[in-house]
């Protein structure tokens, strides 16, 4: 059996997709598989081409199937469904689309199944004691290296009286507490904690808010970030009385314990003297080092094996923190079974009671995750730059408001606007009208994070000239705008497909003789119809016509004057109608007219009617030339009416062909009305 849609059709459209594609024919009890994509032949043990689909799925899967394809030949709409682990067992979720096609022969699924996957956001894992601050007993502020406040705990708003909301963002220098007099000499205090010169800590006098000055020592402790000194902590700590001096010693120390133990479950700690041999490690270095505690007391760093990747000069690090410097940095060091780890490494001097270097304190958080997360994302960013440099899909991303922040350079190539073009204008400039109107009211409103959106978009180029295609979205959270999404926007051209996929469906509703709508069209289009007559209180008249003698011609004259005269009688029956009526080849020598806009009172109806056969009779009687030949057709035509003699398409056709079946048996170039 041949097919509309051939092989070859079918492979210039979908044989690349990476996207699973089917072309099945329904039979009795089942579909047939006609052809199927690269793609879809992987996923079968062997070839299913003209086996059923109960034959190559489970029972289950096999079923489940064939209802969606039943359901979408009844309903004649697109459906699409998914489905889970259908064919293997990794877990894989599918969409699959199924497309009805309706023919004369036969009915037909075009059905196309994506792999849906889900986007995960990669999140870093490397937090530590955000709670710090808060926990501190005595008033503590948090400053950028501008000297902006960031944060302040509890205490400092409770001693001072201030408001984080209101003080946050501005400058720490004018705050109340700090004496006009004074500004200089704490603003110069500050700058020389940045560059590591100044003093870590200065005894000064504060007002409190119960209006009692209070003797405070400042300290100043500098975050760094890559080495940067990036923000301080200033911490306020009141000298008092001996006894509450000694309670505020105890507290302190309690919370340094917890510091301590909280520090040792999240991070390596190494203890050395000031030469370098190792005085303590702490359990967490055992468990991810490998290295036993036994082992390295009294050994010296460097047996840590410091993996030359860092150019890190140990010799060099030591003796500047003998200067009070303190080391931050990252350092992938070697573990004991020779694999690598990587650590977010503090080093800090620890002073004994003669202000001189007695131990160093060695903090080390395991990075190895994130660090390997970070090449990966170096890695997918080179990939993605390759990628988009390259591709011929068109891809953009924008704000949520529609506008450009990025295109590729494809965009340039197949639509012919230039970067400067693009940046002036919103993404959906570069649509269609209809399809720019239907973003801003429909598609724009629906991108969320949850799921993409999958549909036909078409672009507008510079000149004016339109492509199809097909487009994928989705939002991500904008990295720069907390709270706010972007929208990355994949779009790959699809015009020539397009352009065969509006001729399959031409061809698929449409006699290929004549061009004129066939019985499938008629079935589709036919509710469109009544309801128009239902809203205008008018009736349908159905003309069933067949040619008399229409046989003969190609008896005598061979098929291809055959052909063309059947094309002449239906250009004359379209001639002979008005434009609201439909003109429809059902077969052979078999036409069928609908005419709309009826009287519904039977006396009007019928001049209308006859007006309308006169002018087919007259039409045909005038008759046309074909190759020198002259003809000069007649035909029978039975009538029925919507709604009196049925209110469905199939019963009214059987009618009005009931009533031609009385014209052919009395005689021939007559006309009938049904009669009960």
């Amino acid at each position: 059996m041949e097919h509309f849609f051939t092989q070859a059709q079918f492979d210039l459209l979908y044989e690349d997709s990476p996207d699973l594609v089917f072309f099945l024919i329904q039979k009795e009890h089942s579909f047939e598989y006609i052809y199927i994509n690269q793609s879809a032949r992987l996923i079968f043990k062997k070839s299913p081409i003209h086996s059923d689909l109960h034959e190559m799925l489970s029972s289950t899967h096999a079923k489940e199937i064939h209802d969606h394809y039943i359901k979408a030949i009844q309903d004649n709409k697109v459906v699409i469904f998914h489905d889970f682990f259908l064919f293997s067992d990794v877990e894989l979720e599918n969409e699959t689309t199924v497309k009805p096609i309706h023919t004369d022969q036969a009915n037909y699924i075009l059905a196309i199944t994506k792999e849906v996957s889900t986007q995960k956001e990669i999140e870093e894992k490397y937090l530590f004691m955000q709670s710090l601050l808060n926990m501190t007993v005595d008033p503590t502020i948090l400053v950028t290296r501008d000297g902006k406040i960031f944060d302040m705990n509890p205490k400092f708003e409770e001693i001072f009286g201030f408001e984080l909301k209101k003080w946050r963002g501005k400058h720490y220098l004018n705050l109340p507490i700090v004496p006009l007099k004074e500004r200089k000499q704490v603003e110069a205090h500050f700058e020389t904690n940045l560059t590591g010169t100044g003093k870590s800590s200065v005894l000064v006098k504060r007002m409190k808010s119960t209006g009692v000055e209070g003797t405070f020592l400042v300290s100043y402790s500098p975050i760094r970030k890559h080495g940067e000194i990036e923000a301080m902590y200033i911490l306020l700590q009141e000298v008092t009385d001996e006894v509450e001096l000694k309670e505020s010693l105890r507290n302190t120390r309690h919370i340094l314990e917890s510091y301590k133990r909280a520090i040792s479950k999240a991070a390596m700690v190494l203890m050395t003297d000031r030469k370098g041999i190792i005085v303590y490690a702490n359990d967490l270095f055992e468990e991810i080092t490998g290295f036993m505690n036994q082992e390295m007391m009294g050994q010296h760093i460097s047996s840590l094996q410091v993996d030359r990747y860092n150019n890190f000069n140990l010799k060099r690090m030591w003796k500047d923190m003998m200067k009070d410097k303190i080391w931050r940095g990252e350092l992938r060091n070697r573990a004991s079974n020779g694999t690598f780890y990587w650590g977010d490494t503090t080093i800090i001097p620890l002073y004994n009671e003669l202000q001189d270097v007695g131990n160093v304190l060695i903090i080390q958080f395991d990075i190895t995750e994130k660090k390997n997360m970070m090449i990966n994302l170096q890695s997918i960013e080179q990939t993605f730059n390759l990628i988009t440099q390259n591709t011929n899909d068109l891809i953009a991303i924008t704000d949520d408001c529609g506008c450009i922040l990025y295109t590729s350079p494809s965009h340039e190539r197949i639509l012919g606007f230039t970067n400067e073009e693009i940046g002036n204008i919103q993404f959906s400039d570069m649509l269609t009208k209809e399809y720019r109107d239907f973003w801003k009211s429909d598609v724009s409103k629906r991108v969320n994070e949850k799921e993409e959106i999958r549909l036909e978009l078409q672009y507008c180029r510079k000149n004016k000239e339109k492509i199809w295609t097909e487009t994928s979205i989705m939002a991500v959270k904008d990295r720069e705008r907390p709270g706010q999404l972007q929208h990355v926007i994949v779009s790959r051209e699809v015009t020539e497909r397009k352009k065969l996929e509006q001729h399959l469906n031409f061809m698929a509703y449409h006699d290929s003789l004549t061009n004129l709508p066939n019985r499938s069209y008629l079935l589709k289009e036919f509710p469109q119809y009544v309801s128009h007559a239902q809203s205008t209180d008018s009736t349908i008249g159905i003309l069933f016509l067949d040619g008399d003698d229409f046989k003969s011609v190609n008896d005598t004259f061979g098929h291809d004057i055959g052909d063309e005269f059947i094309r002449m009688f239906g250009k004359a029956l379209l001639a002979c109608v008005r434009p609201d009526d439909l003109v429809s080849r059902i077969g052979g020598d078999e036409f069928v007219i609908l005419l709309t806009h009826l009287s519904n009172q039977p006396e009007i109806r019928f001049d209308e009617i006859n007006q309308i056969i006169k002018n087919i009779q007259t039409t045909l009687l005038k008759g046309w030339t074909i190759k020198e030949n002259i003809f000069t057709p007649t035909t029978s035509i039975g009538i029925s009416f919507f709604p009196e003699h049925g209110l469905f398409i199939d019963e009214l056709l059987e009618k009005a062909d009931s009533a031609l079946y009385e014209v052919k048996r009395i005689g021939k170039n007559q006309h009938l009305i049904y009669l009960e």
